[in-house]
């Protein structure tokens, strides 16, 4: 296979959508990143002054290149061992998508860009990965009755075919206390219209990829409007290449605009506050 190939974002099976094409993970931010993840898995609420005794042993802690090499390892004992760590650390989910599982999923799309694995070792990764988000994410929810918690709506742009990024946001969203509809499967059409229209949603979100032009875009954000005209409910375009079109994608309809999962969270909780959106 050729370099130019190689080298798509498109053909790319993890890179982010919006990313540069094979980013470089240089050793300097490997060293920050583990530093952060460090700092996460063995300090309580951040507190000073505690002893080795009350910290959390460093030996089983899963880090960057620990579940980098067990999902590429063969012997899928690597990845259940990382698995089961990550569970019994009960590090809260947003932390472990910010400092592991997206950091991970961009190295992927390095390696495979740049010829250092082969195209079955990055699609099992791959499908690992996913399988370590539904794992870590597969709990009850919160204790209250549904019909308290806030509702929103996730979807995708047909042209965007990055979905680990959605998943992410999905996850999340439930843990935090959102309950959650559609999500990767659910593409921008009929189908998700109709589910805007009847879901009292406060929130509506769309991941956009790079090649999503405005005008689809806010063709997708005018049927929303029209399924679902509720003046309450705010419209959240998401996807790591937003940063350079937030003014034509707020002059499309979007009520707010996320770089990342965080952003989204934050921005969202704010409408439920009638806080505004920006």
């Amino acid at each position: 296979m050729s370099n130019t190939t190689r080298g798509s974002v498109a053909r790319s099976p993890l890179l982010p959508a919006g990313s540069a094409p094979c980013p470089q993970m240089e050793t300097e931010d490997r060293g920050k990143l583990e530093q952060a993840i460090r700092h996460h898995f063995h300090y309580e609420n951040g507190s000073d002054g505690t002893g080795p005794d009350e910290r959390r042993s460093t030996n089983g802690i899963i880090h960057f290149r620990q579940l980098l090499s067990a999902l590429l390892e063969k012997d899928p004992k690597h990845f259940r061992g990382a698995l089961d760590r990550l569970r019994s650390e009960r590090v809260p989910l947003l932390v472990i998508c910010e400092t592991l599982i997206i950091p991970v999923a961009e190295e992927l799309g390095r390696m495979w860009c740049e010829d250092q694995q082969n195209f079955s070792s990055i699609t099992a990764a791959s499908a690992r990965l996913q399988l370590l988000l539904t794992s870590l994410s597969e709990t009850d929810g919160p204790s209250f009755c549904d019909e308290e918690r806030p509702r929103i709506l996730l979807m995708r742009m047909p042209s965007n075919d990055h979905t680990l990024g959605l998943s992410v946001i999905a996850s999340v969203f439930h843990e935090e206390g959102w309950l959650v509809d559609g999500g990767p499967s659910l593409q921008a059409g009929n189908r998700a219209y109709g589910m805007a229209r009847e879901g009292r949603y406060q929130v509506i979100g769309v991941s956009i990829a790079v090649g999503s032009t405005i005008e689809d875009i806010s063709s997708v954000i005018g049927k929303i409007r029209t399924t679902c005209p509720d003046p309450s409910m705010s419209v959240l375009i998401g996807g790591p290449c937003l940063g350079s079109r937030q003014e034509e994608l707020h002059a499309a309809g979007a009520d707010i605009l996320a770089l990342d999962v965080r952003h989204a969270l934050q921005m969202a909780n704010a409408t439920l506050k009638g806080e505004g959106n920006e």
